[in-house]
């Protein structure tokens, strides 16, 4: 069914069902699993402002990996550095790059102004060439 699932986590509450979901699916279709974390950036007039901490970030992703192997699925995974609004993109390039067939994630807007703008899911979802699996 899958060769390679990844799974975008973004350190909210959904993450543990959504791993969970993702475990099952692998483990069914012997699917290997590629852990993303989006460590967001801004640009602040001429200077690029970390939106959130670095190692809380690589600690999301490396839990995430153990957890996975846990449950015999073959997982890697990493932090993937961007700036604030390009995680769509972002993700969907990742896949691409790991050979994904694919994308779980959680609903996820960014901040009050994520229902004008458009979610993330729904963005990841209109750029990618692979399935896109959305986890409540």
């Amino acid at each position: 069914m899958f060769d390679t699932i990844l799974a975008a986590i973004d350190g909210s509450a959904r993450d543990e069902h959504l791993l969970d979901t993702v475990a099952y699916l692998a483990r069914t279709s012997g699917a290997n699993v590629y852990v993303a974390h989006a460590d967001e950036s801004m640009m602040v007039y001429d200077a690029v402002v970390d939106l959130a901490d670095d190692a809380l970030a690589r600690k999301l992703v490396c839990v995430a990996v153990e957890r996975l192997r846990e449950t015999g699925v073959v997982a890697d995974g990493s932090v993937l550095p961007t700036l604030y609004g390009d995680v769509p993109q972002l993700l969907a390039d990742r896949a691409r790059a790991v050979g994904a067939d694919l994308i779980a994630l959680g609903p996820r807007h960014h901040g009050r102004l994520g229902a004008l703008a458009g979610s993330v899911s729904s963005d990841v979802s209109r750029l990618s060439v692979v399935s896109v699996l959305l986890v409540q």
